[in-house]
């Protein structure tokens, strides 16, 4: 088992840091930045291939027909007439 070396804390003013990793917290912070970029990057990355997706879709069958059902089915044209009427 590892120990501080702390005694007594009769003098707090000549204690130091004592938690692990004492002089890498710029590091730590470095590392979380760029894991927070490159979420970012993936995130967009996968909304772009979700946005063409659903572009090449609409352009296909219509926006009518594609936006006809919330079930994620395409509706068929006498579908889409017939909830019109």
């Amino acid at each position: 088992m590892s120990s501080t070396g702390v005694d007594s804390f009769t003098n707090p003013h000549l204690i130091g840091p004592i938690y692990p990793g004492v002089g890498f917290e710029w590091l730590m912070v470095l590392i979380a930045f760029v894991l927070w970029l490159l979420w970012h990057v993936i995130q967009i990355s996968g909304e772009e291939e979700e946005y063409s997706a659903a572009v090449k879709l609409y352009r296909e069958v219509g926006m009518e027909r594609a936006m006809h059902h919330a079930t994620g089915a395409i509706a068929t044209e006498e579908e889409v007439h017939i909830s019109k009427s």
